[in-house]
């Protein structure tokens, strides 16, 4: 590691007036060490404590690199072509004319929805959309297809959703704490209350033209585009 990026933390940890033993704990470090070593540019500093720095201190990354960057006559993180993702998957399970819907239980977007999750490290998205079935319906799904994407703007990125489907699945259904889950006829979807976009979701889904949800922000205001 370049003992410039080290100096960079080390004014970073500074500005927060903390010891190399307090910033340690504050990056999950055991020893102070091992910041020091960091510090002089004898030991890397891992990709996940770059990110947790970011998001603790509110640092974009290319501020964080921005001297070392000059230096070295280029940026070390493209913002045209690398960003943070955060990866998430829904599916769309069908029995007939029901399909299976989670009344979610936190209050950051109620109503009704389809169940899914966040793609763990390595994880395959198919496997990742195996898994949340399981964890959220008890239900072991099977033959999951892609049908879409949604994806929407977050801090230093963005959200995206892989859309699965699938009419294959065996077990007792179950509810989880993420929400109560049910049986829901596509004729009485009007007669629920679902989270705001949900129609447009289903439409995309359910659609042999389109493949894509996308949350455009303008002047503050999220639009819905769907290609």
């Amino acid at each position: 590691m370049s003992n410039k990026l080290g100096n960079i933390i080390k004014e970073i940890r500074l500005e927060q007036r903390m010891s190399q033993e307090e910033f340690a704990k504050e990056l999950g470090y055991t020893s102070k060490s091992t910041i020091n070593k960091i510090e002089k540019g004898v030991n890397d500093i891992s990709y996940d404590k770059l990110e947790l720095l970011i998001k603790k201190y509110d640092l974009e990354l290319n501020d964080l690199f921005d001297n070392l960057a000059k230096d070295m006559g280029t940026k070390v993180i493209s913002e045209d072509r690398t960003e943070r993702v955060e990866l998430t998957v829904l599916c769309l399970v069908e029995d007939g004319n029901k399909i299976l819907l989670q009344n979610r239980a936190k209050k950051d977007w109620e109503g009704y929805t389809l169940p899914g999750g966040h793609v763990e490290k390595d994880e395959s998205f198919v496997d990742a959309v195996i898994r949340e079935m399981k964890e959220e319906t008890s239900l072991t799904i099977k033959n999951p297809i892609l049908v879409g994407v949604k994806q929407f703007p977050i801090k230093y990125g963005r959200y995206v959703v892989f859309l699965f489907k699938t009419n294959e699945f065996e077990g007792i259904l179950q509810s989880s704490k993420e929400g109560k889950m049910e049986w829901v006829e596509y004729k009485d979807l009007s007669k629920i209350k679902t989270v705001d976009d949900f129609e447009d979701l289903l439409k995309v889904m359910n659609s042999n033209k389109l493949s894509e949800f996308q949350y455009v922000v303008k002047n503050d205001i999220w639009n819905v585009v769907l290609k």
